[in-house]
């Protein structure tokens, strides 16, 4: 995979473990904390940090994100959440496939310095009250990372610390380092394990404890105010069941005001007491001054109170829900009250005393401290609640969404503080008490033992330090001995001090003490024996530097040579192609002239005998370009000049297109061209035509040219990698011992073939070479009189079908086209001149590159077809000086008409700012075409 510049391997396994790693640390993550406290205790850094040492950081930073989800989810220091997040992703940018040191240098040096300072920062903003909570929830979160660093170190180490390849160059740590680092790691996940451990069983022992205690608590509380209620409630019934006797029917104003007397004497928790009757009118009340009061108020009448009309309806006594008092008082009251019947039980009034809010302080004040109360009337209005709770009267007491099967914990929405919570509700009346306790109390009560064992947790780690540096020291010590010993030993000083064995009392350590002393003794002969050795070499070194001189001198001769003939064989090679060029130039100028000709003669309407004499001057001077293309290619091949160009081609009309160019020839001797195609052949394949083309006319040409009477055919099939093109004819064979040559340059079966049948030798040579240079193999069978077989494979693939159909018509250009011809030969100017003058098309004539330049800057040309080679100024600087300086240098259309044939000569035609390149012989056609073609990309 890649992605911009970075390129990553990936397979299959390593997702396998890029996943499992994911979701372990996911899990670990999603563990719930082995006990409270304000910091961050946590396990799945581990695994994040095994990924940013195990994978590339494109993967393993989003691993680390994904493992920290639920880390973000639960509550808990934001910086504490920040910095455990970006552990990993710290480790993996910048100890990523880096050494052991580097690993821990940014791990637990540059992360603890960088967010220590800014978590205790946090912490002391959090918990300013309580210094333990501060430190305990800092040292928590680091001993956290710590933890996720040194086991997701140990980790990868572990399975991939023997063969894990780093940027570095050589890792070297000394014994000292990586004992103190493994022994203190140890000792830190031991120790760890046992100290969080112990902290958790204490916690979940204080917690018991607590929960054990409310519980108890909330039961005696229960007991305590339904008692409390139930004695004040029987107080009201007993003073109305008194005025409801027959011994103060006489004197009841008096009795109702004694009743109220002896009430507030002995239950000094009501507010205030009244008597009413029937119709709600208060009739007595106590303190005195409450009735006046009243009737100041204009509420002397409580028929509206549900203590009055509730009492009256039902007969029974009767216990409010909390409400504001008004009239006789604003504190908020819970009224009691009960009926005065008659002697037919009729309620003929009440009995009603106002209890204060303030009486179940006494009960509250029993708790121990950081214990709160709740009571709540059946409204879920709060009666009355400690000052901790902060809640006030006649509010809406807290509703939890878990009622009624609420956990022990619950959070407060308003402060987002946890409680501990116990609810009992009240035998005598519809109310519920609730005992609290904050549960921050018991992490403040818990971050004193928390802070020392984590402190202890930090003493073990240094031990374990120290511990690794001794046992370091153990072992390196004599191993440092014995590495000095070895630097020192020299074996020419027979008397040098034996190593000390006083404190190898390590048993490999002297193992290895042993071992070296008896390669000492070995080192020693071997080199008495090297010396004698040196002795008889020096001797015959002698000899050998005698030897050498002269072989050098004669090297150096032949050296000499050897080079004279490399610049020779270059020379050649190079006047050779040099040669090839001029000759194709000079031969194609000419050939235009007879083809171009013979082509404007074909158009005419000619005598029947002359058209015929000048269609064998054209096939002739086809016949002889084709052996002048022969000569380049071989040329080419021989360089390794020649190049594949491979495109979507018509395998069927390729084929096609090479039978109709031979059928005139075949048909004048008698012979039949038979094509088959198979059925496995696709429509179109990946191929470069042209060559493939080439070598099947090369091989029909022999066929046809060797062959008397039958037939030649074409078999043309595909196997699903390679094309196989066969060429089969009947005549006269070829003799087995001569197969081998047939291949070889200017050589045929026979030297008496050339002067029956004519032929350069190299067609066969020609299309080997190109069979070869596009991977596949020619193979030739042969039978004296019976016939020849030429079988060529070459690899290719499956193209694409494609529609366009090829027409063989000229185009037709615009009327008033303006053609500039630069040309310095006046046959071949004629030529192309006769050409467009068939399409009534005129074009002017310039003789060199000068000339054209100076034509081009006076008149408006739309094209320019201009030679390469021509006096004065060539065809190319002609280019370039029109490019730069010309009337229309950006729009005007420059197409190479030269004799020059080869590769390099089109790449420079194209180079000096031409657009097309067309060889002599120039056909009507091709020229053409290119000029529309051309003109179609304005």
């Amino acid at each position: 995979m890649k992605l911009g510049s970075i390129s990553i391997s990936l397979s299959w396994a390593l997702v396998f473990q890029a996943i499992l790693t994911c979701l372990l640390g996911v899990g670990l993550n999603a563990l719930e904390a082995p006990f409270d406290s304000s910091g961050i205790a946590i396990f799945g850094v581990s695994a994040a940090v095994y990924a940013a040492m195990r994978f590339h950081p494109v993967i393993a930073i989003p691993i680390a994100l994904i493992i920290s989800v639920p880390l973000w989810l639960n509550e808990g220091s934001i910086v504490g959440k920040e910095s455990l997040t970006l552990l990993p992703i710290v480790l993996s940018l910048f100890g990523y496939q880096k050494s052991l040191k580097q690993v821990i240098k940014v791990g637990a040096g540059f992360w603890s310095i960088v967010f220590l300072p800014i978590l205790l920062l946090e912490h002391s903003l959090d918990n300013s009250d309580n210094i333990n909570m501060v430190f305990s929830g800092v040292l928590v979160t680091w001993v956290s990372g710590v933890f996720g660093l040194v086991t997701g170190h140990f980790a990868y180490l572990a399975v991939h610390g023997l063969r894990r390849q780093t940027s570095s160059k050589s890792e070297r740590i000394s014994l000292h380092f990586l004992f103190g680092y493994f022994f203190s790691g140890c000792f830190f996940v031991a120790s760890m394990a046992v100290i969080y451990l112990s902290i958790s069983l204490f916690q979940q022992q204080q917690e018991r404890q607590i929960h054990s205690y409310m519980k108890q608590r909330v039961k005696v509380l229960e007991f305590q105010l339904s008692d409390f209620i139930r004695r004040h409630q029987n107080a009201i019934a007993g003073a109305a069941q008194m005025l409801s006797s027959d011994v103060v029917k006489d004197n009841k104003d008096a009795a109702a005001n004694t009743q109220l007397t002896i009430l507030a004497t002995r239950y000094p928790e009501f507010l205030t007491f009244l008597v009413a009757d029937k119709e709600g009118e208060i009739k007595q009340a106590y303190p005195p001054t409450m009735l006046e009061k009243a009737r100041e108020s204009g509420m002397p009448n409580v028929a509206y109170r549900p203590y009055f009309y509730e009492v009256m309806q039902s007969g029974q006594p009767f216990l409010s829900n909390v409400f504001q008092g008004r009239g006789f008082g604003n504190d908020p009251i819970i009224a009691l009250s009960a009926p005065i019947v008659d002697v037919n039980g009729v309620p003929t009034g009440i009995v009603e005393g106002s209890l204060s809010l303030k009486s179940f302080a006494a009960v509250d004040n029993l708790s121990l401290g950081g214990f709160s109360m709740l009571i709540e009337d059946q409204k879920g209005e709060v009666i009355y609640a400690s000052e901790r709770l902060q809640m006030q009267p006649l509010t809406k007491a807290p509703f939890y969404g878990c009622e009624p099967t609420c956990p022990i914990e619950v959070k407060d929405v308003n402060d987002d503080r946890t409680w501990l919570r116990f609810a009992e509700p009240l035998s005598f009346a519809n109310w519920t008490v609730s005992y609290y306790f904050d549960k921050r109390l018991v992490m403040v009560l818990m971050s004193s033992y928390l802070l020392k064992d984590l402190l202890l947790l930090l003493v073990l780690s240094l031990f374990g330090s120290f511990t690794g540096y001794v046992v370091a020291k153990m072992v390196g010590a004599p191993i440092r001995r014995l590495v000095r010993y070895i630097a020192e030993f020299d074996p020419k000083q027979k008397d040098t001090a034996k190593l000390s064995q006083r404190t190898l009392h390590i048993q490999e350590l002297s193992s290895l003490s042993d071992e070296f002393m008896s390669l000492e003794r070995r080192l020693m002969k071997a080199f008495d024996d090297l010396e004698a050795a040196r002795e008889t070499e020096q001797s015959l070194n002698v000899e050998l530097s005698d030897l050498n001189q002269s072989l050098e001198h004669r090297i150096e001769e032949k050296t000499h040579h050897l080079a004279s003939a490399l610049k020779e064989a270059e020379a050649a090679n190079i006047a050779k192609t040099q040669f090839l060029a001029n000759m194709s130039h000079e031969i194609r100028t000419p050939m235009n002239g007879i083809i171009g000709s013979c082509e404007l003669m074909l158009e005419n309407k000619l005598p029947s005998h002359i058209e015929a004499r000048a269609k064998t001057i054209s096939r002739s001077a086809t016949n002889l370009l084709m052996i002048l293309d022969s000569i380049l290619d071989w040329s080419k091949i021989e360089s390794g000049k020649m190049l594949v160009d491979t495109h979507n081609t018509d395998v069927s009309e390729l084929i096609d297109a090479s039978c109709e160019l031979y059928r005139y020839i075949s048909e004048a001797k008698g012979i039949e061209i038979i094509t088959k195609m198979s059925d496995n052949l696709p429509t179109h394949l990946y191929l470069d035509a042209g060559k493939v083309s080439q070598i099947v006319n090369n091989l029909i040409s022999n066929a046809i040219k060797f062959t008397n009477e039958g037939n030649v055919q074409v078999l043309t099939d595909y196997d699903g990698s390679a094309l196989t093109v066969s060429v089969v004819d009947t005549g006269i064979g070829i003799e087995a011992d001569k197969l081998g040559r047939i291949f070889e340059k200017f050589e045929q079966a026979d030297a008496s073939t050339t002067r029956h049948f004519g032929g350069t030798g190299l067609g066969l040579a020609i299309s080997k070479g190109l069979v070869e240079l596009m991977g596949g193999e020619l193979h030739v069978e042969s039978e004296v009189g019976q016939g020849t077989t030429f079988r060529f494979y070459i690899p290719c693939t499956v193209g694409e079908n494609d529609t366009a159909n090829g027409d063989d018509t000229i185009v037709a250009l615009p009327d008033k086209l303006r053609v500039l011809l630069a040309e310095d030969n006046d046959i071949n100017a004629e030529i192309v001149i006769d050409m467009f003058a068939s399409e009534n098309i005129t074009c002017i004539r310039t003789k060199n590159g000068k000339d054209t330049v100076e034509a081009e800057k006076r008149y408006d040309f739309d094209i320019i077809l201009m030679d390469c080679q021509m006096p004065v100024m060539d065809g190319f600087t002609a280019a370039s000086i029109i490019r730069k300086e010309g009337r229309n240098k950006q729009n005007i259309k420059i197409i190479a008409l030269t004799a020059n044939a080869f590769t390099e000569d089109k790449n420079a035609c194209i180079e000096a700012g031409m657009n097309a390149h067309l060889s002599k012989p120039i056909r009507k056609k091709v020229l053409f075409d290119s000029i529309a073609r051309e003109l179609s990309r304005v």
